[in-house]
């Protein structure tokens, strides 16, 4: 069972929109920036909703998306990221469940708010931007995420919180020269003297990215990039 209509409910569709041991919460908030109490308060009803539903009721495994900007000293302490927690929390007291906590999830959305979609049409439009120095992100491509979640749940991973993301973290400046690659055009943009780096601990998942099919080796990012944005990017 799948609830939502976005990037994460896409990639999980095909093998659990009709599998109702399943759960896909994929309705969260979008924008990590927001600050809004009612698009919070609406989150959370909605998740209270969606876990009384299907044929199995409390008994089918919850599948919620955190973020692994939890960790992050920057932002550990914004709105979305203790709304995050509050929602992970809930999950985790209502029953069977599996909290997957990610990255920069790269894939095809008109998500205006994400990191990947904000630099790449500035990058395309020349237009003049800022980037935080200090600042390491990792990218990973949606359909990695659901290819490491379903070699979770068939290794019987259950009441677990896991990230899914490359080992490798990248610099803003690193992620924005993969972009220039991708488009041929040369960015536009200052670098600040702002952000921090930090860990984001994925032994959990090392063991099963071969049997998931997924490799972070190499030049995972650019391929990545150009998997969702070459395409754009050649038509002009």
């Amino acid at each position: 069972m799948i609830v939502g209509s976005g990037l994460m409910a896409g990639a999980f569709a095909r093998e659990y929109a009709a599998d109702g041991r399943i759960l896909v919460y994929a309705a969260g908030v979008a924008d990590s920036s927001c600050d809004e109490a009612r698009e919070f308060a609406r989150e959370r009803e909605r998740l209270e909703a969606a876990m009384g539903q299907g044929p199995l009721g409390l008994r089918a495994t919850v599948i919620y998306f955190g973020t692994c900007s939890v960790s992050d000293p920057d932002v550990a302490d914004s709105p979305y990221v203790r709304h995050k927690l509050a929602m992970e929390a809930l999950v985790r007291a209502r029953g069977p469940h599996l909290i997957l906590r990610l990255p920069q999830v790269a894939g095809h959305t008109p998500n205006p708010h994400t990191l990947l979609n904000y630099l790449y049409a500035r990058i395309r439009r020349s237009e003049r931007f800022a980037v935080w120095g200090g600042s390491r992100r990792g990218v990973v491509d949606v359909a990695d995420v659901a290819a490491v979640a379903g070699a979770l749940l068939r290794s019987g991973a259950d009441a677990e919180v896991v990230n899914i993301a490359p080992d490798r973290r990248h610099s803003i400046e690193e992620i924005v020269a993969a972009f220039e690659r991708v488009t041929g055009k040369r960015a536009i943009y200052d670098v600040l003297a702002r952000g921090s780096a930090f860990s984001i601990d994925t032994a959990r998942i090392a063991p099963l990215l071969g049997a998931a099919g997924v490799d972070f080796a190499g030049d995972y990012l650019e391929r990545t990039l150009r998997r969702y944005y070459g395409d754009r990017a050649a038509g002009g």
